[in-house]
């Protein structure tokens, strides 16, 4: 009798491991084609400043940059978001995603840390940012930076 007990005992818990094991296995798969094979509807935000409207893309990936320091090894780390102007301007920032990445780089890499940790640093480097971000774009234009995180070692 203890023997068909333990025999009924192993095969409850046996059933009940293979049904976790098989939920788990489910709600992973679910998790994964939700936030990785689905696309983001809606990634850039809009925001309403006064009676002007503006949407907000952050770049996503942080950049690190070597620092053009001639004594010491310096690099920058910096991610921020994009204010723009229209829907169009987002889509054309997210096509040339890549190009935008490649002028951050190219501008923060003739910097110094004393340049960028001034008083003005943080502001030319904005300003030429934008500048250069713009004259690529064939419609709309970036409207300011937010930097997000900004760290010079």
């Amino acid at each position: 009798m203890s023997e068909k007990n333990g025999k009924a005992n192993q095969v409850i818990i046996t059933i009940t491991v293979c049904l976790l094991i098989f939920f788990a296995a489910v709600f992973s798969a679910t998790m994964f084609f939700i936030y990785k094979i689905i696309p983001a509807k809606e990634r850039y935000t809009k925001v309403t400043a006064g009676t002007e409207v503006k949407y907000l893309m952050p770049l996503g990936e942080e950049v690190v940059v070597n620092l053009a320091d001639p004594l010491k090894q310096k690099y920058l780390r910096l991610n921020f978001t994009l204010v723009l102007d229209s829907e169009e301007t987002q889509l054309e920032i997210d096509k040339r995603k890549a190009q935008v990445r490649d002028i951050v780089i190219r501008i923060c890499r003739v910097k110094t840390s004393e340049e960028l940790r001034e008083k003005e640093g943080n502001t030319n480097l904005r300003n030429e940012i934008i500048t250069a971000i713009n004259d690529i774009l064939p419609v709309g234009k970036v409207l300011d930076i937010f930097f997000t995180d900004f760290i010079v070692t």
